[in-house]
């Protein structure tokens, strides 16, 4: 209980004292009221009792003068003082008529009263009393009766006397109880007044004190507002002004000159910062903390004096207890500095975005221009390495090949080290087995470990998952470096790929530690910090003799960090390396048992495999349909995603080979719709015309397994199938080699066509002439969207002929495609894009008849060798 109800209660218990003292004194009164009635009234039946006792001797003695005297005097004064004598009697009748024994009394009194009378009327009667007092004894049975009435009237006195006496203690007790009571009462009411008063006395000593305390609070509050270097303004909820610090008088130098808010935003102009449109006023802090709400904004410039200040403003409305407001508080921080140096920052950001987009379109036009000779390298390598040759040109060839898949490995990190620094490699989570990942591996690794005369292992936790989600792509980079890394620094001995749980507690996740051992040149203990740096080997000699260009261990880093795992290396020098990879991964709900052997890769061979081709592209149809055949494996061919998804219910496939833009439904949605609601896990192949990084991400991203570019090369299709086909051997197709007539004019190169179909003449013949019959309709469609300036369309023919331009490497139509295609990316306008196409249509009409003459002259040679 506080002060205040402290004093609220002392002040009503007093109230409530002097109320009780004042019913109590009335009630006493009332009783001191009503006793001294009672004993007026005792007074009054003992002034009768007397006054009978009079007229008794009066009566008496007037009775004894008549018999003496017989004077008519005593008779008549006998007379009246009998009819007093009864009045009276009755008068002490009623006032003693609620007391029986006093009523008895009284009763036998007027008996005793009427035989008195009675004896006086014979007495008065008879006459004088004569000589000899013969009626004497009339006279003292007379007397007599006086003397029992005298004794009875006696008792009623007595008994009134003691009624009396009582009722006189009564009366004083209760006076004696009024004013005990009444000064109990008052003492009680005025020490509870009292107290109330002392108590008062203290708030109001307090209450002084926290005045005080408040006013010095309030000092030091404004003492600490004007120290404050950020502007603060107070309004009251008339919008006058209630307080102001100096930094708000010094930010806002004709604030003092105003008598209100209103007043002031009239002398100053505010605008909306970047745009210049002026503040709209419902918008402002102020005023919307004058509605009650909290407001904050960075997007004010307030100009004053010919100067632009741009202004973080905030506004709080403050509240009484009641909930009504009261005050508006606005804060303001002038941020003009802040807001060049974040136009400065976004300027940068820009310049650095634009500097890593062109890097990236850099590195991606420089690999597509690398890989192309490369291509054409490896290629005509591989031809040479089948002609006859000595063993000198043997080896020449063998190390113009080992050149070339060098310098393939050094694009390829480049361009992974590339995107791991601008952040663009974006881990997925999707269902994949590590053993059959493992599996995969060994696969892919055997044949090199088997070159050298290496012992490949790979050891699996046999209580392992099946079925994990994470990113396959990913670990298989990180592993298939570590094991290349085996197999190129090891001579002798074996290789090992361990796979263990290192952390089982948790049912929904597991810790995966994979090692990979090798017997090889080790690493010596100084090199071992800086191994995992960029461009870093153990020694010299070792890029010398080995190769590489050091960027392998340090890509593994990185994409071991990105699902937070971590790697480490032990070695030492001359006795092997062994390398720990540990990543979390969480176990997937739905998991496979490894020993089914219906769905197991090992049993399927290579004339039961079945591929679905999702391409919508014709000459695309027939070209992958050719060399999949000749490769031995079954294909069904499907125009679109729609088309793909009827024939996947329908029949069971072990590889899809999916072309991205198609109609109707593109690769990306139908491999979404595959993976979600077909619930099914076959590999899904990319096929695309787009070289840039992020399509293969985007695809891996949509769930699909790997990246095809078109167009490619028989040896990367078997590459790319093997993984997934474990049991399928590469074929080496012998076909009849056909002296192949030269082109008068280099326009277009049939070598690459050639490599896809391995130099099969007939299938060339059969793919020139779909493109000669395909590309003249392409391009009447091409032209129809020039004319109606449809970006859209156009970009889409010119992506479904890129393939051809690039198969049939035609050089400089390839160009004006992905010229024409850039400037559609960067939004240039229909003018730019039409010069391009129609010089693409002209170099495409211009080479026609050429590829006629090819034809003709061909067949003519296959028909007569």
């Amino acid at each position: 209980m506080n002060r205040n109800q402290q004093i609220s209660c002392m002040v009503a218990v007093g109230l409530l004292l002097t109320v009780f003292i004042g019913i109590n004194a009335r009630q006493t009164i009332l009783r001191l009221i009503e006793m001294n009635n009672w004993e007026v009234h005792t007074y009054r039946v003992l002034n009768k009792t007397q006054r009978v006792q009079t007229l008794l001797t009066l009566i008496d003695n007037d009775l004894r003068g008549y018999l003496f005297s017989t004077n008519a005097y005593f008779k008549a004064d006998f007379e009246r003082s009998s009819r007093s004598m009864g009045q009276e009697l009755m008068d002490i009748e009623s006032l003693t008529i609620d007391n029986p024994a006093q009523t008895k009394r009284l009763n036998l009194l007027n008996t005793i009263f009427q035989h008195k009378l009675a004896r006086s009327q014979s007495l008065f009667e008879a006459g004088v009393i004569q000589a000899g007092m013969a009626r004497l004894d009339s006279i003292d049975r007379f007397l007599a009766l006086s003397n029992r009435f005298q004794q009875i009237l006696q008792e009623t006195e007595n008994s009134e006397n003691s009624l009396l006496t009582r009722r006189i203690s009564a009366s004083k007790r209760s006076a004696s109880y009024a004013l005990i009571s009444n000064l109990v009462g008052a003492g009680a009411a005025l020490g509870m007044i009292l107290w109330a008063i002392y108590l008062l006395y203290g708030s109001l000593r307090k209450s002084n004190r926290l005045n005080q305390k408040l006013t010095d609070s309030e000092q030091q509050t404004k003492r600490l507002l004007e120290a404050v270097p950020v502007s603060i303004v107070i309004i009251d909820k008339q919008g006058k002004f209630y307080y102001a610090n100096q930094a708000a008088t010094r930010l806002m130098e004709n604030l003092t000159e105003a008598k209100s808010y209103a007043d002031f935003v009239s002398s100053v102009q505010l605008f909306r910062y970047p745009s210049g449109e002026i503040y709209p006023l419902d918008q402002r802090p102020t005023f919307r903390a004058l509605r009650g709400e909290f407001a904050q904004v960075d997007d004010l410039e307030m100009r004053l004096n010919d100067t632009a200040i741009q202004l973080l403003s905030s506004s709080s409305p403050v509240y009484d207890v009641q909930g009504q407001l009261q005050y508006v508080i606005t804060t303001s921080i002038d941020i003009s500095e802040r807001v060049q140096s974040h136009k400065r920052l976004e300027e940068a950001k820009k310049m650095a975005e634009t500097a890593v987009k062109v890097k990236e379109d850099f590195l991606a036009n420089m690999s597509h221009e690398i890989r192309t000779p490369l291509n054409a390298m490896l290629g005509f390598s591989e031809l040479i390495e089948l002609t006859n040759l000595d063993d000198e040109q043997k080896e020449y060839v063998r190390l113009i090949r080992t050149a070339g898949k060098n310098l393939l490995t050094i694009v390829n990190d480049i361009l992974d080290i590339s995107k791991i620094e601008a952040g663009q490699i974006k881990l997925e989570s999707i269902p994949f087995s590590i053993q059959l990942l493992t599996a995969s591996l060994k696969a892919m690794c055997q044949a090199a470990a088997a070159e050298k005369g290496l012992q490949l292992t790979v050891l699996i936790d046999p209580d392992l998952p099946t079925v994990f989600l994470g990113d396959p792509t990913r670990l298989t980079q990180i592993l298939l470096n570590l094991l290349n890394n085996a197999i190129k620094f090891t001579k002798q001995g074996h290789i090992l790929l361990q796979v263990d749980q290192v952390d089982d507690t948790n049912p929904d996740s597991r810790r995966i530690r994979f090692l990979v051992e090798d017997t090889g040149i080790g690493i010596a203990s100084h090199k071992l910090s800086a191994i995992f740096e960029r461009f870093q080997q153990a020694e010299n000699f070792t890029t010398r003799y080995y190769g590489g260009t050091g960027l392998g261990l340090n890509i593994v880093k990185a994409l071991t960090e990105l699902p937070k795992g971590s790697v480490s290396v032990t070695s030492m020098e001359g006795q092997g390396s062994r390398f720990v990879v540990d990543i979390p991964y969480v176990i997937a709900l739905e998991q496979i048992r490894m020993n089914q052997q219906p769905v197991s890769k090992a049993v399927i061979r290579q004339e039961n495999v079945r591929v679905l081709v999702v391409e919508d592209n014709l000459m695309n149809q027939r070209l992958v349909q050719q060399v999949l055949n000749r490769l031995g494996y079954q294909v069904k061919i499907a125009d679109n995603g729609r088309m793909g998804l009827q024939m996947l219910e329908e029949a069971t496939y072990d590889v899809i080979l999916m072309d991205l833009q198609m109609p109707i439904m593109d690769g990306y949605e139908t491999t979404r719709f595959i993976r979600s609601k077909l619930k099914l896990t076959l590999p899904i192949i990319a096929m695309t015309a787009h070289a840039l990084p992020s399509e293969k991400e985007n695809c891996l991203k949509a769930g699909m397994n790997d990246f095809l570019s078109k167009p490619f090369q028989l040896e990367e299709l078997q590459q790319i199938l093997r993984p997934y086909l474990s049991d399928s051997q590469p074929i080496r197709l012998k076909s009849a080699t056909v002296d192949v007539v030269p082109m008068a004019v280099q326009l277009f190169s049939p070598q690459s066509i050639l490599e896809i179909v391995d130099h099969n003449m007939a299938s060339v013949i059969d793919l020139l002439e779909l493109y000669l019959t395909e590309t003249p309709p392409a391009l009447e469609k091409l032209q129809l969207a020039l004319d109606q300036l449809d970006l859209v369309e156009i970009k889409r023919l010119l992506h479904m002929q890129k393939v051809h331009t690039k198969m049939l490497d035609m050089g400089e139509a390839t160009r004006l495609i992905l010229e024409a295609e850039e400037l559609a990316r960067n939004q240039k306008g229909i003018g730019d894009v039409a010069s391009l196409v129609e010089q693409y249509m002209g170099q495409v009409k211009a080479m026609l008849p050429t590829i006629r003459h090819y034809i003709q002259a061909n067949r003519n040679l296959i028909s007569n060798p």
